[in-house]
């Protein structure tokens, strides 16, 4: 509801039909993980921020890309496949940084790995700097980003007052999803003994990284190129700016032991970096997505064994 109303309002505004797509629908798709993890760090439960985010990123990378890429071939730009993909690098650097400072003179003893609010800020100053290269980007570069045949036919359009009445209702019913995912994830936690960074490395992850899939599966986004693109975006924000602001409002207790996790998000990076360059189209091809599907596979047996 609030991603139709959101959309309704922008096509009235005459916003292009595919800037709807790449700003207003793939951050909606967002917003359910993100008030999940915002209530999850307001109740202090630093384990379940971390690994969601985390383990949100690694989804999106192997899973989304490789079982879109079995359906049709995984374009992209050579901004998303070059600075895009440093951006997400500079900004896992960034996140270990901050959340293993205290570990730095390696002769102390081992503290509590806080990340407070003073870095939060410094987080989100890496995200308003990310956005602000990508909508200056997209300007300068209009026609590598956008597809400009016009989408004319099957849009939405809603009065204005049923418009903000969605948007309305959507948020109402983010914040209480929100409270329900968040105090039964903690209560299967407790009965299960399952651990706050398993469920939200696998069960919020994957449920996240589900919705965005599904959005890309019914739209054509292959024609813009904003697979990638989105996924990218999607990541920094996760890392830099869900992370910034779920400490702003609590300081987020880190837990040294994400660190293989974090490991194991930036060689996956580089492994989609790779295959991209590999070949003259920046493309994303059957074969490699199957490579993709594999390292999911093997991402999920790590998360059950650990």
């Amino acid at each position: 509801m609030l991603v139709d109303g959101a959309s309704s309002i922008a096509r009235r505004l005459h916003f292009p039909e595919t800037m709807i797509g790449f700003t207003i629908v793939a951050f909606g798709t967002s917003l359910p993980k993100l008030f999940t993890v915002l209530l999850a760090a307001y109740n202090g439960y630093s384990d379940l921020v971390i690994g969601t985010i985390i383990g949100s990123c690694i989804f999106n990378l192997i899973g989304i890309l490789s079982i879109t890429g079995f359906f049709r071939p995984i374009r992209s730009n050579k901004y998303t496949a070059s600075i895009g993909l440093l951006f997400l690098i500079v900004a896992i650097a960034l996140f270990f940084l901050v959340a293993n400072k205290q570990l730095m003179p390696l002769d102390a003893p081992a503290p509590t790995l806080l990340i407070t609010r003073t870095e939060a800020i410094v987080l989100l100053s890496f995200f308003v700097i990310f956005m602000l290269y990508g909508y200056f980007n997209v300007q300068r570069h209009h026609k590598i980003w956008f597809d400009e045949i016009a989408q004319t036919h099957d849009l939405t359009y809603y009065a204005w007052w049923i418009s903000l009445l969605l948007i309305l209702i959507g948020i109402v019913g983010l914040v209480a999803g929100g409270v329900l995912v968040v105090n039964n994830l903690i209560d299967i936690s407790r009965k299960f003994d399952l651990s706050q960074r398993f469920l939200g490395q696998f069960v919020l992850s994957f449920g996240g990284s589900a919705v965005m899939l599904y959005w890309l599966m019914i739209t054509q986004q292959n024609k813009s190129k904003f697979e990638l693109s989105n996924l990218v975006g999607q990541n920094v924000l996760n890392i830099v700016g869900m992370l910034g602001v779920a400490a702003c409002i609590q300081p987020i207790v880190y837990n040294p032991i994400f660190n293989l996790d974090i490991y194991i998000l930036i060689a996956i990076v580089f492994i989609v970096s790779g295959l991209l360059w590999m070949g003259k189209k920046l493309t994303l091809n059957i074969w490699k997505c199957r490579l993709l599907f594999l390292l999911l596979l093997i991402y999920i047996a790590y998360l059950f064994m650990r």
